[in-house]
Order: C-alpha cells, then sequence, then structure tokens
C-alpha cells in the first residue's frame, strides 16, 4: 500500500486533572484556556444521576478550528478516567460566539479536555487541547495518551474546502476526512473504498435532492468514520 513518508505521528502523553464529583447533585468546573488558547475560557457542568451524568459544557473565547490548523474542522469534549482512558463526548456546536455541548457519559469520575479536531469521527483525542480542568483543588492528576501529527505531515497546508456556502458541519467533515485519508496514502484501502462509494453516493444525493436529509447526513457521518479507519490503517506502520 502507498504511504507517505511526511507524515509523523506519535502518541504523546500528557497530564489531565480528574474531577472527583459528588454521588448525587450538580457540579461546576472551570474550563481553562491552554497555551494553545490563553484567550480561551469555559465550563462544564455536571448533574450526577444514578446512572449517568448530565454534562453542559461551555467554551468563549475560541476562534474556528482551522485557527490551530487547516486539518481541524471541528472541537471535540473528551472525557478522560483516572486510568487514563479517553471517551469521546461529543463535538461542540457554534452558538453565536460561544461552543456548547449537551451530552451524557456513563463514566462519573473523569477529566474534561477539548480539543482541535479534524471531524467528530477521530479515534482517539489530538494533542491539540485548547481547554482543560486546571489543576488544584480537589482534582486528581491521570496520564493520556494524545495523537500528535495524525492528520497532516509537518508544516503541510490544505487549501480551504470549496464546498460552497452553508454546507453541514457533518459534510464538511466528510471533505476533510477523504483528502486527509488520501494524502495519507490510504487509497488503496478497502475502508476507503467503502468511504468513497458512501461519498459519491452522498455528493450525488445532495445534487438531486438540492437538500441534506437525515439519510444524506448518516451517510456523511458513516463515509467519515471509513475515512478515519483508512488513515489510521495506512499510518500504522509509523507509529511503531
Amino acid at each position: 500500500m502507498e504511504q507517505n513518508p511526511k507524515f509523523q505521528p506519535q502518541l504523546v502523553t500528557k497530564a489531565v486533572s480528574v474531577i472527583n464529583p459528588p454521588a448525587r447533585g450538580s457540579v461546576t468546573t472551570t474550563l481553562k484556556g491552554t497555551e494553545l488558547a490563553p484567550n480561551a475560557s469555559g465550563q462544564a457542568k455536571l448533574k450526577m444521576g444514578n446512572v449517568e451524568v448530565t454534562v453542559e459544557a461551555q467554551a468563549n473565547g475560541l476562534g474556528a478550528p482551522g485557527s490551530f490548523g487547516t486539518q481541524f474542522e471541528t472541537y471535540v469534549v473528551w472525557a478522560i478516567t483516572p486510568a487514563g482512558k479517553a471517551f469521546k463526548l461529543g463535538a461542540m456546536e457554534a452558538k453565536g460566539n460561544r461552543f456548547e455541548l449537551n451530552t451524557k457519559s456513563a463514566v462519573r469520575s473523569f477529566a474534561i479536555v477539548v480539543t482541535a479536531e479534524p471531524y467528530q469521527q477521530v479515534m482517539r483525542p489530538a494533542d491539540t487541547i485548547v481547554l482543560e480542568v486546571p489543576a488544584g483543588g480537589q482534582t486528581v492528576a491521570a496520564g493520556c495518551q494524545f495523537l500528535k501529527g495524525g492528520y497532516a505531515p509537518v508544516g503541510y497546508v490544505f487549501p480551504p474546502i470549496d464546498t460552497g456556502a452553508g454546507y453541514p458541519p457533518q459534510i464538511l467533515q466528510m471533505y476533510n476526512a477523504r483528502r486527509i485519508a488520501t494524502l495519507a496514502g490510504a487509497k488503496g484501502n478497502d475502508n476507503f473504498k467503502m468511504g468513497d462509494e458512501l461519498f459519491n453516493s452522498v455528493v450525488f444525493s445532495a445534487q438531486q435532492q438540492k437538500k441534506f436529509t437525515d439519510v444524506i447526513m448518516s451517510q456523511a457521518s458513516t463515509a467519515t468514520q471509513y475515512f478515519e479507519t483508512a488513515r489510521a490503517e495506512a499510518l500504522q506502520h509509523l507509529m511503531q
């Protein structure tokens, strides 16, 4: 399989601060901007249920994800356990000049980090951490592995995605996932081929129907997942 030697993906371990919330009630924790995003701030409110934890995260002072690299299209919120395992809580949605995510977590004690990502379907958090729970107080330190250099060669600049105004994030992220996997040398990969079939179906259906139905959006998300799997497989030999 053709590979791109310019990619230099690696896993880097970073310290995160785990919140130990009460068994009942709710707690609000501050999210602090990192060195990458010193002007960013936010908070996460955790409501403790019997089984799940409701998470309401907000972020202010963040620009477009692409400001951290042309490969990035979204912000993803992660829950990281004391053992260092990362669970994806979801992608933040732009609401005016801030970003929000309301979701639920089956994990009860975790660190919260927000990362810039190329698409929501990433398998592990990138090292582009923009917000995190500050250390201190009732937090406990844990280590987690983050992916560095997994979506573009060092110094590589992607051209802007020209897909027309008003395209939903899922469509833009699908285009982004395809070009990243292509650059990684994944075109011969079976997962890439399956993603490409869905990609072509999405483009054709959208042109025919002049709108993005739930079915089209679901296909776009699945295509992105295939492209992400193909990218990871194509670069796996560089991770050894």
